[in-house]
């Protein structure tokens, strides 16, 4: 039986919703197991951000990146629509973690922060890894958790 399309980030949030990630050194470890889930010549656009992944190497730096300032990372899926004639999965997820390291510039609080997200992920033939991601959140949203 064929995956699909969103079983490669499910597989992803169970990893991340189990990790203990408290030191550098275990985010790496984290963030190389979850760019096992993507191809060697993955896009990543963030576009909540300006950041646009092309490659193994740069997921591993925006992983670190993007959940650093956080510990106690939790995504949830809140609907996921998977297109397997497409190799398509688009999920609407809600990502939460504790304000632990500098975030756009405002210093940790250890403030509960949670927010929404769409994500698109198309996949490699046989949905076993994901070749392209896009992602949105509003880091407004964040800000005002973190700032009052």
């Amino acid at each position: 039986m064929m995956n699909k399309p969103s079983t490669p980030m499910l597989y992803e949030f169970e990893l991340i919703n189990e990790a203990k990630a408290q030191s550098d050194a275990e985010l790496s470890e984290l963030a190389d197991k979850i760019c096992e889930l993507f191809t060697e010549d993955v896009v990543l656009e963030d576009t909540s951000t300006d950041d646009r992944v092309k490659g193994s190497q740069q997921l591993h730096a925006y992983v670190m990146g993007l959940f650093g300032p956080y510990s106690n990372v939790r995504i949830e899926p809140t609907e996921v629509i998977d297109s397997v004639e497409n190799k398509v999965s688009t999920m609407l997820i809600e990502i939460s973690g504790d304000h632990t390291g500098d975030l756009y510039g405002y210093p940790a609080t250890g403030r509960r922060v949670k927010f929404p997200a769409v994500a698109i992920y198309r996949c490699n033939d046989d949905c076993t890894k994901v070749r392209h991601e896009t992602l949105a959140y509003d880091t407004g949203y964040i800000i005002e958790q973190i700032k009052n």
